[in-house]
């Protein structure tokens, strides 16, 4: 099955969830076990956000970007840790590298968050929580 057949079958099974806001409480339980038993398993390291100078540009503490899918910026001086940024590549039907996810940046990392909506030519969509 490729993924855009995946993803049909994904709207198809949320619509039928539509009805019964229950189930979609059940989806989102059952995501939040993964991550806790992902975290502990280590399937996912996250050690380049973990590096004491990475530490302070996550808004978030328990909510790190993985190793394996880590946006990298470009390196504006010698130092490696102006390449970090809190953002994960999220696979897409049409590749590895069709969506960013990150966090809202913080003060002390906003340029680097415009940083990378330039040098990946990102479509900036804003998603609100709790209507902040």
């Amino acid at each position: 099955m490729d993924q855009r057949e995946i993803l049909q079958q994904l709207l198809k099974e949320a619509q039928s969830k539509k009805i019964n806001n229950k189930e979609f409480a059940n989806e989102f339980l059952k995501l939040k076990r993964q991550s806790t038993k992902h975290k502990a398993d280590k399937t996912y390291p996250t050690s380049v956000a973990q590096r004491p100078k990475n530490i302070k540009k996550n808004r978030y503490k328990d909510i790190l970007p993985y190793d394996h899918s880590l946006v990298e910026l470009s390196l504006i001086t010698s130092d490696e840790d102006s390449s970090y940024i809190n953002a994960n590549f999220i696979k897409g039907v049409y590749g590895p590298r069709a969506y960013i996810a990150t966090q809202g940046p913080l003060s002390t990392t906003l340029l680097d968050f415009w940083r990378m909506i330039w040098e990946y030519s990102v479509l900036v969509s804003a998603d609100l929580k709790w209507g902040r």
